[in-house]
C-alpha cells in the first residue's frame, strides 16, 4: 500500500495516466464516430428494395429445397424454425390463404380472427400493389381494392399445400460487424498514437539527457545539462547539472589552490634566496681568513646567526603551511572552551609580551556572559595567536597603540586586531603565509580569519563559532 502511495505522489505516474484517460477517451469517441457513421452509411446503401430482392430470390429458393429435404407439411409447419435459426437475417411470414401459419419473427396468434386482422393490418402499412413469386406473375390473394398487397413468394409445402411467404432480408447486417471491426482498430490505432505522441515527449528528453551525460563522460563539463519541467526528470536534470557545477567549482578551487601552492614556494623561494646568499657571502669571508679582527669575526658571527634563523622562521612558517593543509580536508577535534576565559587570557596574557618589548595595548572586552562557550582546538588556536602576535612584532608601529576588541556577533565570538603598519620594511619581509595558515586553521574550526589593510593600518578580524549547547 505505501509503494502505491509512493507511486501516486510520483508527477511521472500521474503525467502517464493523464495521457493514458486522455488517448482512451479519444480513442472511445472515435470509434463511436465511425461506428455510427458506418452503420448509417450501410444502412442508406443497402436498405434498398430491389437489393433486398437480389438476396428474397436466394433464401426463397433455399427454403424450398428446406422443405422438400425436410418434409415439412402443414400439419408440422413449426419446424421452419429451425431454418430461421440457421438464417438469422432473414425474416418470413408464411400464409395459407388469409391466415399466418408461421412467423418466423412473432408469436402465433391464438385464433384466426386475429390473424385475420393481423394480416391486414400488416398488408395495410406495407402499402405494396404488387404480389408476384420468384418466376411467374403477382399472385393475388386478395381480390378486394381495400388491400394493398406486398411481393409474395409461392412456396409448395411437402404435402402439396400451397402458401405465400413474405420475405425481408438483413443480410447487409453483416456488414456492420466489419464496422465495428474497423472501429475497433482505428480505436486502437488513436490510443496509441496519442499515448505515444504523450509520452514521446518524455522520451526524446530522456534520449537527450542521455546524450548531454556522454558528453560529459566525455570530460567536457562546460555543457550545461537541459532542465524540463518540475516533474522527477526535471529534478534529476536539475540534480545533474548542480553536480557538473560542483566538479566545476571544485576544480577550479582545486586549480586556485595549486596556484596559490605554487606562488607561496615561488615566494619562499625567493625570501629563502636572500638570506642564504647573505648568509653564504658573511661564510666565505669567515673562510678566507682574512679577517684579523676577533671583534669583526664576532660580527660576521653574529650575522651570519641572525640570517640562520631567519632562514629557519621561514622553513618552520612554511612546514606550519603545508601541514595545516594537509589536514584541510579533515575534521579536526574541538572543545568547549568559555568565552570569557578564552578572551581573559587574549588580552591578559597573549600580548603582555608585548607590552614588554614596548608595544601600547588598547583593550575592550565586551564579552561578559560566562555561560558562552567557543568550541575550539587548542592546538591550532594557538597557531593562530602566535601568528597574530609573530605579525605584530615584525610590522606594528610602537609609536601607535594596538587595539583590541571582543564582542558577540552573530553566534560568533569577534577578536579584532588593529595596528599601524611600520614604515621601512623590507619589501621582501613579508610573505603572509601565516595569515594563509590562519585562514586555514579558522576554517577548520568553521569559522573566519579576515585581514584587511587601511591607510597605513592593518586589521585581523578572527570569527570563532560558539556552542549551541
Amino acid at each position: 500500500m505505501s509503494k502505491l502511495i509512493n507511486a501516486m505522489r510520483s508527477k511521472l505516474v500521474w503525467y502517464l495516466l493523464s495521457c493514458i484517460v486522455f488517448a482512451g477517451v479519444m480513442a472511445v469517441l472515435c470509434a463511436y464516430i465511425i461506428s455510427q457513421l458506418g452503420a448509417y452509411l450501410v444502412e442508406n446503401t443497402f436498405d434498398d428494395q430491389e437489393y433486398n430482392r437480389r438476396f428474397q430470390l436466394k433464401y426463397i429458393e433455399n427454403l424450398r429445397e428446406y422443405v422438400k429435404a425436410n418434409d415439412i407439411t402443414q400439419s408440422n409447419v413449426s419446424r421452419l424454425e429451425q431454418w430461421a435459426v440457421d438464417n438469422p437475417f432473414v425474416y418470413f411470414s408464411v400464409y395459407k390463404g388469409n391466415t399466418v401459419i408461421f412467423n418466423s419473427d412473432y408469436l402465433y396468434p391464438e385464433s384466426e380472427a386475429d390473424s385475420n386482422a393481423d394480416f391486414e393490418n400488416m398488408l395495410e402499412d406495407r402499402g405494396d400493389d404488387v404480389l408476384e413469386n420468384d418466376t411467374e406473375e403477382p399472385i393475388d390473394i386478395f381480390d378486394n381494392s381495400l388491400f394493398n398487397s406486398n411481393y409474395f413468394y409461392q412456396l409448395e409445402l411437402a404435402d402439396g399445400t400451397m402458401t405465400s411467404v413474405d420475405m425481408f432480408c438483413y443480410d447487409y447486417w453483416n456488414y456492420n460487424y466489419y464496422v465495428l471491426i474497423v472501429a475497433g482498430i482505428v480505436g486502437i490505432l488513436v490510443f496509441v498514437g496519442i499515448f505515444t505522441r504523450g509520452i514521446q515527449k518524455k522520451l526524446l528528453y530522456i534520449n537527450q539527457l542521455e546524450q548531454e551525460l556522454r558528453i560529459l563522460e566525455g570530460g567536457n563539463l562546460e555543457y550545461p545539462i537541459t532542465v524540463k519541467g518540475v516533474d522527477e526528470l526535471g529534478n534529476l536534470a536539475n540534480g545533474i547539472d548542480q553536480m557538473r557545477l560542483s566538479i566545476i567549482e571544485n576544480r577550479r578551487q582545486e586549480e586556485k589552490i595549486l596556484q596559490a601552492n605554487k606562488d607561496l614556494v615561488t615566494a619562499m623561494s625567493h625570501d629563502l634566496r636572500t638570506p642564504l646568499t647573505t648568509l653564504t657571502g658573511y661564510l666565505e669571508i669567515l673562510n678566507m681568513d682574512n679577517v684579523s679582527n676577533e671583534e669583526k669575526r664576532k660580527q660576521y658571527l653574529e650575522l651570519s646567526l641572525d640570517k640562520t634563523r631567519e632562514i629557519k622562521e621561514l622553513s618552520d612558517e612554511l612546514f606550519e603551511y603545508f601541514l595545516v593543509y594537509e589536514e584541510d580536508n579533515r575534521h579536526i577535534d574541538v572543545e568547549a572552551v568559555p568565552a570569557a576565559y578564552l578572551v581573559e587570557d587574549l588580552i591578559e596574557n597573549q600580548f603582555l609580551s608585548l607590552e614588554e618589548d614596548g608595544y601600547v595595548i588598547s583593550g575592550s572586552n565586551d564579552i561578559k556572559n560566562e555561560n558562552v562557550n567557543c568550541l575550539i582546538n587548542t592546538r591550532y588556536m594557538r597557531r593562530v595567536l602566535n601568528n597574530i602576535l609573530s605579525n605584530l612584532m615584525k610590522y606594528a608601529d610602537k609609536e601607535s597603540p594596538i587595539g583590541i576588541l571582543a564582542e558577540m556577533e552573530e553566534g560568533f565570538v569577534v577578536i579584532k586586531v588593529r595596528n599601524v603598519i611600520r614604515k621601512n620594511l623590507d619589501q621582501h619581509e613579508s610573505t603572509k603565509i601565516g595569515l594563509v595558515t590562519c585562514e586555514r586553521i579558522m576554517k577548520l574550526h568553521h569559522g573566519k580569519f579576515e585581514y584587511y589593510s587601511n591607510e597605513g593600518e592593518f586589521v585581523v578580524k578572527l570569527s570563532i563559532p560558539v556552542s549551541n549547547e
